[in-house]
């Protein structure tokens, strides 16, 4: 179970007129990352699947608040032997995992009973497709009708069922479009945002880069983020004498490792 790379939640299809109830195997163990709140990791594989067609669900999903779960603990995981039900429920459905511990890690078997009124209480407010695979994956990452309204009443745009899982997966809150709309990005578009989260565009950067001289649009800002282009490295680019800097110079700077 250590030797397993746990990323984030990954589909890899869906189902229509698939069976409202999933199972197969499942291992918990304590999150490893020193840098994130305390949580769990898991792996999952769907039993009684069609793998020839694509009609299966593996999916690894990290960092789990304890906090939604009953039934295990960290604690339940030194416990070595001991038999644990861990369970967790939410709009989309009810999941439990059974099995033994076995050196820090609960190995067993998950059963999803997704909650059949969900899909359509999702559709009424603008989110279709959504299948029991998909639905598993929405109470892994908790997202429910209270915060698909959330979303909706911030102004987002382009807003739909995987751009929710998106938007979620990568932690994009209110807090966080609204501190963006602050440093002066009031961006509203679901890709955009997912965008610039996904390489860790953050208001601080938004300041920065306007302190040191710079007015980038999004896109800009994300590659800056993706090139690591930052006041040290901008410092050190204006100490050689490279006054009349841009940020496209500083990118094309950095693609071709001319400050080596």
């Amino acid at each position: 179970m250590k030797q397993l790379l746990f990323g984030s939640l990954a589909l890899l299809s869906s189902l229509s007129g698939a069976a409202q109830t999933m199972s197969g195997l499942c291992m918990i163990a304590a999150s490893q990352a020193a840098d994130k709140p305390p949580a769990m990791q898991m792996m999952l594989s769907e039993s009684n699947c069609d793998k020839t067609n694509g009609n299966c669900m593996e999916m690894s999903r990290s960092n789990i608040e304890w906090n939604r779960w009953s039934g295990i603990s960290p604690q339940s995981l030194q416990e070595e032997g001991s038999q644990v039900s861990a369970h967790m429920t939410g709009d989309a459905g009810d999941f439990v995992c059974e099995g033994v511990v076995h050196d820090a890690t609960l190995a067993g078997r998950f059963r999803f009973n997704a909650n059949p009124s969900f899909p359509a209480s999702m559709a009424s407010i603008g989110f279709d497709g959504i299948t029991p695979h998909k639905q598993l994956s929405l109470l892994m990452l908790d997202v429910n009708v209270a915060w698909a309204k959330q979303m909706q009443s911030l102004g987002l745009t382009e807003l739909s069922t995987n751009k929710l899982i998106g938007l979620r997966a990568l932690h994009v809150d209110a807090d966080y479009i609204h501190a963006m709309a602050a440093a002066g990005y009031p961006e509203l578009r679901a890709n955009k945002l997912t965008e610039m989260k996904a390489v860790g565009v953050t208001p601080e950067k938004a300041r920065e880069a306007k302190a040191m001289g710079f007015e980038p649009t999004e896109q800009e800002l994300i590659q800056m983020s993706i090139f690591k282009i930052d006041k040290p490295f901008v410092d050190r680019m204006r100490a050689r004498g490279l006054n009349d800097l841009t940020l496209a110079k500083l990118i094309k700077i950095k693609i071709f490792k001319l400050e080596e």
